[in-house]
């Protein structure tokens, strides 16, 4: 064989390497075709307090949009079913008034997505949180395990991805610059100024957010959460 065709074939070969990689890395970010899809219900619930609703149907449709374009690049994919519910309280001070909302977090398959005015942050009385994710902390037997997402009134966007992250087994990332980049309130934010936010996965987190979603999906409801419950 020539010195050329030598040559001609390494080049070939390095083109069909490539090409796998490519498809690998597809295939991992569930890129891979319509068939590498996982999809996510989610239940929202809209606090109505005062006679009104918290948000309007359009208002929480323009976060599950955002949430679903985000996400989708990495094969995930969002369905959501709107209602009404009245809660107990519409203004979240403490853990314990966050947990008294159990009652009207479903036992499905879907994820449950409460929009309510206002959360406080346990940690940062002064600050509002715009979403936190939570599990019952009370003593209700017969809640026990219930997890689900506040969306507050104040939550822009993006926030709905975020707490999405936390559901299905992400922490926070102290480097930052990307969906699971600390809250404005969070310690980590102030001790390590992580990169401003950008509403991207790593490569890791995507795996794990959908391995997570994988075990849920086969309603396997009760697994580790590495946020200690609470998450904003």
């Amino acid at each position: 064989m020539s010195g050329r065709a030598r040559r001609c074939l390494v080049a070939a070969a390095l083109a069909v390497l490539g090409l796998l990689a490519v498809a690998d890395v597809a295939r991992a970010e569930g890129d891979g075709g319509e068939g590498d899809f996982l999809t996510v219900r989610l239940r929202i619930r809209i606090a109505r307090c005062s006679g009104a609703d918290t948000r309007s149907a359009s208002w929480v449709s323009e976060h599950v949009d955002e949430a679903d374009r985000v996400l989708r690049h990495y094969g995930i994919r969002l369905t959501a079913h709107q209602e009404t519910f009245t809660p107990e309280r519409c203004e979240l001070l403490t853990a314990a008034d966050r947990s008294s909302l159990a009652g009207h977090v479903s036992t499905d398959d879907a994820v449950t997505v409460l929009v309510v005015p206002r959360v406080r942050d346990l940690d940062v009385i002064t600050y509002d949180l715009m979403g936190v994710h939570w599990r019952y902390a009370g003593r209700d037997e017969r809640l026990r395990g219930r997890r689900w997402i506040f969306l507050t009134a104040r939550a822009r966007p993006p926030v709905l991805a975020h707490e999405l992250g936390h559901y299905f087994g992400l922490p926070h990332d102290p480097a930052g610059g990307n969906l699971m980049t600390p809250g404005e309130s969070s310690p980590i934010r102030k001790m390590l100024r992580p990169k401003p936010f950008a509403p991207v996965l790593t490569k890791r987190q995507a795996a794990i957010m959908r391995a997570h979603i994988s075990r849920f999906m086969t309603r396997r409801l009760s697994f580790g959460d590495p946020s200690g419950g609470r998450s904003r």
